[in-house]
């Protein structure tokens, strides 16, 4: 869910910015020259919100409307009769790379509607029981239509202005669970055999290039084969991010890298038959470039725009001076994914029945998973139907308690049974194999998936007694940590509805403290800080990802979720770390960060983020070309 985020800013001092004056006059709204007393109301009343209360100025279809949570909110806001609420609408071509005419007014800078004051208020107060209270301010002018537009709105404490909001948008979601999957009893480390090897491993690996050489031949990829062992595997697919050093121009850096990256997947290409899916994406690498040079005596260049700090390297031999540091930055990350080869007994679906339904009857259990998991990797890759489960037996005694937990499993995982069926599966299960730790891990797995299914939802305490009892079951330790994150996330919205306030934060601080040991994939902590973002837990979601976002294999999602809640804090953008994680999203997607400066309901972030002189610098040297 994409919602509308708050951004709050204290009007006590103005100062002036580019501007377009497109209306004269503001109504007698009255400058309060920095004088608290007369803005005390509103401000206390504000300080004394909830977090999670937002106003928020949208255009609807010409209309221009202001939400809150509730109508209690409006009304503790605006006490006298001369109260009120103003928005100011701006266009984007306010906040251009040409300079505007600013605006002569401390109120707005754009078009501002009239204010409504605190009898038209109540009167106009539209409700959603339950949700949010709107109030429609006016309409957009004709003079503005079909403008890039957005809404800040002005509160006024017998008319003085005392604060003003803007808009930035930031995504967010109340519930949605960390990944947790169910349990299988697969075969353990000392069962393997050389005959039982994973059927699907994947390889990351770190590959240095030389500059300038883009060939690249089966001599120079050998040592990666040999560590690969391709006797038992084939290799199916290779992604690769090929980085090149800031030197030179920037669109023969890129195909060079391409040339490098295209070699190197025909190279590996040769010791194998089985065609090799291949994606290729290659980079400038000025994320490392400017936090290594922040050691080095040319610290100085990360001030410059990236054009700059080309011309410098050509001056007075700077380029070889810093070579033992652009060196290292010419590199592949090359993410392999293998596939085992399988004998014909394993790869012919016949076979494969055959031989697993001869290992059931020999009891040799071993082969039995192992022919399983052939099974399901096939189902998964669409080489055979999801029916063939039912054509193998497998006989409702203690000893094939693996194999049934393994198929109940596996059925649901590919949506083959709803969440209350399996349920039913799995207390069934329990009854043949009494005491087993991984049916009873499912089973909390499978009661968190149905409480989201419930339409009134209650604490479910026996259910955390469950989960945290799986510890003494020899469930480890990282896998009950996950199910007790969700069992708060959920028990967390159950305290919003009910309005409990303090339980609700109680269940944060609980998942906030419990994630840490975790070692959460980007989708994971993306997921938790979106999670943190809809109760406005704002610093919170940052510190959960600024570790992440600065290496340069953070995801895309992390990276400009990342900004999305940073970018409009000027503090920030003074850093050269930032600066850094800013063009590894320029790298990673042009076009999406140069989006994030769109109008707030045109799925930007906000283009009065442009205000920012280092916005504005990293806009304008990014964005104005066509992509």
């Amino acid at each position: 869910m994409r919602l509308l985020v708050l951004v709050c800013l204290l009007i006590l001092t103005f100062s002036k910015i580019s501007a377009q004056l497109i209306n004269e006059g503001n109504y007698d709204i009255k400058d309060p020259k920095g004088d608290v007393n007369k803005c005390r109301q509103i401000l206390t009343t504000l300080s004394l919100f909830p977090k999670e209360v937002r106003l928020s100025p949208r255009i609807e279809n010409n209309q221009v409307l202001v939400y809150i949570n509730g109508r209690q909110w409006f009304e503790a806001l605006f006490q006298d009769k001369n109260d009120g609420i103003a928005v100011d609408i701006v266009q984007k071509s306010q906040f251009g790379c040409e300079p505007v005419p600013a605006s002569s007014w401390f109120s707005h800078t754009g078009y501002l509607l009239k204010p409504l004051y605190r009898d038209d208020i109540r009167r106009s107060m539209l409700e959603s029981p339950g949700q949010y209270t709107a109030i429609t301010i006016g309409t957009i002018p004709d003079v503005l239509a079909g403008q890039s537009l957005e809404a800040n709105y002005l509160l006024l404490q017998d008319k003085y202005l005392c604060y003003s909001g803007r808009m930035v948008n930031v995504d967010f979601h109340g519930w949605k669970l960390l990944e947790t999957g169910l349990y299988y009893d697969t075969l353990t480390e000392s069962q393997l055999t050389e005959k039982h090897k994973a059927l699907s491993k994947t390889i990351h690996v770190s590959i240095p290039f030389e500059k300038n050489k883009s060939i690249y031949n089966q001599k120079d990829v050998q040592p990666l084969i040999d560590s690969l062992n391709l006797t038992d595997y084939a290799i199916t697919k290779i992604s690769i991010q090929a980085y090149t050093s800031i030197e030179g121009d920037y669109q023969r850096n890129l195909k060079l890298q391409q040339e490098r990256a295209e070699s190197m997947v025909g190279a590996l290409q040769a010791f194998q038959k089985e065609k090799i899916e291949s994606q290729v994406t290659t980079f400038e690498n000025w994320v490392d470039f400017l936090n290594d040079i922040q050691l080095s005596p040319y610290k100085y260049l990360a001030a410059l725009t990236k054009e700059e700090v080309k011309q410098e390297l050509t001056r007075n031999n700077l380029e070889s001076r810093l070579e033992p540091i652009l060196k290292n930055h010419r590199k592949a990350i090359v993410i392999i994914q293998l596939e085992k080869r399988l004998s014909l007994r394993e790869s012919d679906p016949q076979q494969l029945k055959k031989f697993f339904e001869q290992s059931i009857l020999e009891r040799n259990l071993d082969e039995a998973r192992y022919l399983q998991q052939i099974i399901f990797h096939k189902i998964r890759k669409r080489e055979l139907p999801d029916t063939v489960l039912q054509e193998l037996r497998i006989p409702e005694a203690n000893e094939m308690g693996s194999l049934l937990l393994n198929r109940a499993s596996f059925l649901h995982d590919i949506g083959a049974t709803d969440v209350f069926e399996a349920i039913q599966v799995f207390e069934r299960l329990k009854t043949i194999l009494p005491g087993n730790s991984k049916i009873d891990y499912n089973l909390c797995a499978l009661h968190l998936e149905a409480w989201l299914y419930t339409d009134l939802l209650q604490p479910l305490d026996n259910l955390k007694k469950q989960i945290e009892a799986l510890r003494a079951k020899k469930i480890p330790d990282v896998l009950v940590r996950r199910l007790l994150i969700n069992y708060h996330i959920i028990l967390s919205e159950v305290h919003m509805r009910n309005h409990n306030f303090t339980a609700k934060d109680k269940a944060l601080q609980f998942i906030y403290q419990t994630y840490t040991p975790l070692k959460l994939n980007d989708a994971d902590l993306l997921n938790l800080a979106k999670y943190f973002s809809h109760y406005s837990m704002f610093d919170w979601s940052i510190r959960l990802l600024q570790n992440r976002v600065k290496s340069i294999q953070a995801s895309e999602d992390l990276l400009f979720y990342y900004l999305s809640l940073t970018i409009y804090n000027s503090r920030n953008l003074q850093s050269v770390g930032y600066r850094a994680i800013m063009l590894n999203a320029i790298n990673q997607n042009r076009y999406r960060f140069c989006s994030q400066f769109n109008s707030s309901f045109e799925e930007g972030v906000s283009f009065q983020l442009l205000k920012e002189p280092v916005l504005k610098k990293a806009y304008c040297e990014n964005c104005k070309d066509p992509f």
